[in-house]
């Protein structure tokens, strides 16, 4: 029927899908991000990503048009946003899966718990529509995850510069703990007089 392609312009400041009908040739932009500073585009930066659903009817989109990094769901026909997935003063690090049929997406993000290091990693699900947001993950810590194949499950390792760390698997659906995989025992560590590193807050310019 189609095919899309992604168009970053010379200046990083405009970056697009384009659609181009696989009959008539006609091309088209579905998504014109535009932005006044700089568009972080790469897959490792982190900033990108991007999921057609039901042969491109509708697009999982991330974002910076807020002033922070978020997911919405576009109108696959028009690329007018049908709904925000997330927001709020916080941002979306990573998606990890999109399930189309039960129409949600697991991701990471920051900065979402209150009074919390705004660079601390949470695993988090919400529902395409925009609502539902469920943390999955225990707060007070950096998480790194791993889904399964089937999704069903993920391994959290979580630590923090002070904080041994402690990998689980925990259910994807609502993050209680399936089992504790190991704990790492710095005991020893500390009886040779190893100190942890001191977590600050400083002010910025």
């Amino acid at each position: 029927r189609a095919f899309t392609f992604e168009y970053n312009e010379r200046g990083h400041q405009t970056y697009r899908v384009v659609e181009v009908d696989g009959t008539t040739g006609a091309a088209r932009a579905l998504v014109d991000e535009r932005a006044k500073t700089f568009f972080t585009y790469s897959e490792w930066g982190g900033k990108k990503f991007r999921r057609d659903l039901a042969d491109g009817r509708e697009v999982v989109w991330m974002s910076e048009r807020s002033g922070w990094n978020h997911l919405y769901l576009l109108d696959g026909a028009t690329g007018a946003v049908k709904n925000p997935i997330t927001a709020g003063e916080w941002v979306v690090r990573s998606v990890d899966r999109v399930d189309e049929a039960k129409r949600q997406v697991w991701f990471q993000a920051c900065g979402v718990v209150p009074g919390q290091d705004p660079y601390l990693v949470d695993a988090y699900r919400a529902n395409l529509g925009g609502s539902g947001l469920v943390r999955l993950t225990e707060p007070g810590a950096n998480h790194g995850i791993t889904y399964s194949s089937e999704g069903a499950h993920f391994v959290d390792t979580r630590s923090r510069v002070d904080l041994a760390p402690v990998t689980e698997i925990r259910s994807a659906a609502d993050g209680k703990t399936v089992m504790t995989v190991e704990r790492g025992d710095i005991s020893a560590l500390v009886a040779a007089g190893w100190k942890a590193p001191e977590v600050f807050v400083a002010k910025g310019r």
